[in-house]
């Protein structure tokens, strides 16, 4: 039988009322020690950006103070339910990682003033080139309705800007379900092709970990990213961690056992994972 993965660096939960996730810090950790984890890392979302659009969600900020002190209060929350649990309990983000300037200076100010422990590379949006306009991917149906073919290709490109940059920063410990957009189906034809091999080029060159996220698994039958970039980077022996991507008590270690079998059958010997 092969062996699962007891630990998992991609999980949410609500903290503050601010966050995605459904459950609290106290209940994610409990039940990650039920299922006999021997660690969780809470890894909430950090957007922040001069033009990210407002009134969609609170986690949303364009204010990098405000942000600052919600992170603060954010861990300092976690750090005292993580104290009544022996599990261990490590501190993380899912970053949305923008090219421009003024978000690396804003990016950089804010984590040089947190106590992390690792940090996951993410794309989530797109966007122009110029990054005056920003879009979550969930949030399509708030696109101009003009928006032109032409124009949603300039988009679809600044989203694997956005996740190549990310590779080439040096900021992340491991990557994110880079092709996420393809849950909405977009970039989901062969002229997208190219770039996604240029993407794993560059991720083998830089051995940049990257997760398979199970959440695709549930959500349309296979991860993210899809089984052939899995192939090419695994291949290519690049470190993998198994991600659930847990927004909810039920989806904690969901899929891992499937994701097992496939690592063992590619041979995979280049896992991620943090040290104590």
């Amino acid at each position: 039988m092969t062996d699962v993965q007891k630990y998992s660096y991609h999980t949410h939960n609500n903290a503050l009322g601010v966050f995605d996730g459904k459950s609290s810090a106290e209940e994610m950790i409990s039940k990650a020690e039920e299922l006999g984890f021997e660690a969780i890392g809470v890894s909430n979302h950090l957007c922040v950006h001069p033009n990210m659009p407002r009134g969609v969600s609170k986690m949303f900020f364009s204010d990098p103070e405000k942000a600052l002190d919600i992170y603060k209060r954010m861990y300092a929350e976690l750090d005292e339910v993580a104290a009544s649990h022996k599990i261990k309990v490590y501190k993380g983000f899912e970053v949305d990682f923008f090219p421009s300037a003024v978000w690396r200076g804003w990016f950089e100010k804010i984590i040089k003033q947190l106590d992390y422990d690792y940090l996951i590379g993410a794309s989530h949006f797109i966007r122009s080139a110029d990054e005056t306009f920003l879009c979550n991917i969930y949030h399509l149906d708030r696109l101009p309705s003009a928006t032109t073919d032409e124009q949603m290709r300039e988009y679809l490109r600044g989203y694997w800007d956005n996740v190549k940059g990310a590779v080439e920063s040096g900021y992340f410990d491991f990557m994110a379900h880079l092709d996420y957009c393809t849950l909405f189906e977009l970039s989901s034809t062969p002229e997208w092709d190219d770039v996604k091999w240029d993407l794993i080029e560059t991720m083998a060159s830089r051995r940049q970990a990257f997760e398979i996220n199970t959440g695709g698994i549930a959500k349309i039958g296979r991860p993210f990213p899809e089984w052939r970039i899995c192939d090419e980077l695994v291949k290519r022996e690049v470190p993998v961690i198994v991600s659930c991507d847990s927004h909810d008590v039920s989806q904690i270690g969901r899929h891992f056992a499937e994701v097992e079998d496939y690592l063992a059958e590619k041979g995979c010997k280049h896992r991620f994972k943090l040290s104590e």
